[in-house]
């Protein structure tokens, strides 16, 4: 049967619309859709599935658990971080996280709240632009630092399957070495140095460097970072 000029366009627009729902659908399935396979912590802290698709950055010179799931959309990602510390209790846990809200003038609404069964701490706060919750944990002398952030128009977008990666977060038991307690204090200390940088408190920044390098001296990314800070510093 052959197609008039109106019928052929016809056509062709329920067709285009046909695969545009059919390829909206399947992103949105996607996107809310688990990975076949479990992600598993090189360095043994932890085991999660992330969302389906999410790019993996793993970081093997860091000596922390440490890896970034990289989302679809600019600013969108879900991170881990696991290191050693020099607590076990919630209550300290709960110090801890306001003695860098007090070092750093950041309001994080920190909460007591539960995670996989266990006493943890819930922090929400928004920097840069970017929304972000994170959860803390301790197994032992062990911090799980869960984060979650997105901007804020697509925040809720993701929430969803971010839950149910969250479900199915297990932490591996394991005990952490003395090397591993001096290193994993020197990179929090980088960490939050590098935080303190990216908001220019520099000579804040500089305080943290100083403690992370008394604690291991020749930390190369300490030093280094050192040298920048300073001059940066030195400029104004």
């Amino acid at each position: 049967m052959k197609l008039n000029k109106g019928q052929f366009i016809t056509s062709v627009f329920a067709l285009a619309t046909l695969l545009c729902l059919t390829t909206t659908g399947w992103g949105q399935t996607k996107r809310n859709q688990l990975a076949a396979k479990r992600y598993v912590d090189p360095k043994e802290y932890f085991k999660i599935i992330p969302p389906e698709g999410w790019r993996i950055q793993e970081y093997p010179q860091d000596p922390r658990g440490k890896v970034v799931f990289i989302g679809p959309e600019s600013n969108v990602d879900l991170r881990v971080l696991v290191s050693a510390v020099d607590f076990s209790t919630i209550d300290e846990l709960v110090s801890f996280c306001k003695s860098i809200e007090a070092r750093t003038g950041l309001s994080t609404n920190i909460q007591r709240t539960e995670f996989g069964g266990r006493p943890a701490v819930k922090r929400t706060y928004e920097m840069r632009g970017i929304q972000f919750f994170m959860y803390d944990f301790l197994v032992g002398y062990i911090d799980h630092n869960i984060q979650f952030g997105a901007p804020p128009n697509v925040y809720q977008k993701y929430m969803s399957i971010i839950s149910m990666s969250l479900e199915t977060y297990e932490p591996i038991a394991r005990t952490a070495s003395e090397k591993e307690v001096t290193q994993h204090a020197a990179s929090k200390k980088l960490r939050l140095a590098q935080l303190l940088i990216d908001n220019g408190n520099y000579n804040l920044a500089l305080d943290y460097i100083k403690e992370g390098l008394e604690i291991s001296p020749k930390d190369q990314k300490l030093l280094e970072i050192k040298k920048e800070v300073e001059n940066k510093i030195g400029k104004r």
